[in-house]
């Protein structure tokens, strides 16, 4: 029996239909194409500054951590100067009431020593007065027991001695007071200080901030600004093209049942280079279905539509910028 060659032609005919079904139409197929893209980073800051100098031009190569502009805040400079003169402010007021303090205590201490000079003057009058009347008793051979001779007079010196422990009690005391009010308003002057200085401080960080820092290595596609030129908060100064690609855009193919959320992760592949593998996010989506790019159809001589897809890609992926890339659900 003789074979008939068109036999083979309509099972390879029915093959390759099969598989233009499981694989073109990507009715069960879970994986799609799509290439590697970069976003230019916009530079922005976030306050109104005066551009001081402008260190790079456009189409320089920078690197993370390069600085690309320098900033003036006169703001900033009057925020240290009212920091300054409120803590020197505070200094004086705080001497000038220490001041007053010690005028107050030397005043105490003159008028306390005063005062016991003027009971010990007394005391010794009184004992003068006693030891004169003594010495005649005595001659006359009567008593001289103080207590049972003159009583009133022992009394009245006993009497200004208890004044005497008195005044030094008392004097003891405002002293102290003196003192505690000389600590509370150290103490005062101490916390004012700290408030303003932290402030302060906070000037001096926002002086270090007096900067445009490149986030990422990569090319300077444009500057939208110029020395001396004040801008406005959040303006747009600089754009920064990044060597590396930060996104894929994909397709899912129309006929494609696959459901998928933003957030999910994907298994990413170097089209050419099948050993080059990394993951990626899914950031972004879009439902309207649209003609795909020639390059990312199966058969490019075929139209085809999808779904479009965003995906992120970690900033140290190993693709080439627009390379071809296999994307695998799970």
């Amino acid at each position: 029996m003789k074979f008939n060659v068109l036999y083979l032609v309509w099972a390879l005919a029915f093959a390759a239909c099969f598989w233009l079904k499981d694989n073109f139409m990507g009715r069960s197929n879970t994986s799609f194409f799509g290439a590697t893209e970069t976003e230019s980073q916009t530079l922005n800051y976030d306050h109104t500054v005066v551009i001081q100098e402008v260190l790079v031009k456009t189409g320089d190569k920078v690197q993370a951590g390069d600085t690309l502009m320098l900033f003036y805040r006169a703001e900033l400079d009057q925020e240290s100067a009212e920091g300054f003169s409120d803590i020197n402010q505070y200094a004086v007021e705080k001497n000038a009431q220490n001041s007053i303090l010690d005028k107050s205590l030397e005043v105490l201490k003159a008028q306390h020593q005063a005062d016991l000079s003027e009971l010990q003057a007394q005391i010794r009058i009184e004992q003068a007065e006693y030891n004169a009347e003594s010495g005649v008793r005595k001659l006359l051979g009567e008593s001289t027991d103080p207590n049972t001779t003159d009583p009133l007079r022992a009394e009245k010196i006993a009497a200004l001695r208890s004044q005497i422990r008195q005044a030094e009690e008392e004097y003891r005391q405002r002293v102290q007071e003196i003192q505690a009010e000389r600590r509370a308003n150290q103490a005062v002057f101490e916390a004012r200080s700290a408030k303003t200085q932290i402030d302060l401080d906070f000037v001096n960080a926002e002086r270090q901030r007096l900067a445009l820092v490149a986030q990422v290595d990569g090319f300077v596609e444009s500057i939208a600004v110029g020395t001396n030129e004040v801008v406005p908060q959040h303006k747009e100064m600089l754009k920064i093209n990044p060597l590396q690609p930060t996104r894929i855009r994909g397709f899912v193919y129309e006929h494609a049942e696959i459901s998928y959320q933003l957030g999910d992760t994907v298994q990413l592949g170097a089209y050419s280079r099948p050993t080059v593998l990394a993951q990626g996010i899914i950031i972004g989506s879009n439902p309207q279905v649209v003609e795909l790019p020639v390059r990312l159809r199966k058969m490019p001589e075929v139209r085809t539509w999808g779904r479009e897809l965003f995906i992120k890609i970690p900033n140290d992926n190993p693709f080439y910028l627009n390379e071809k890339i296999v994307i695998s659900f799970e």
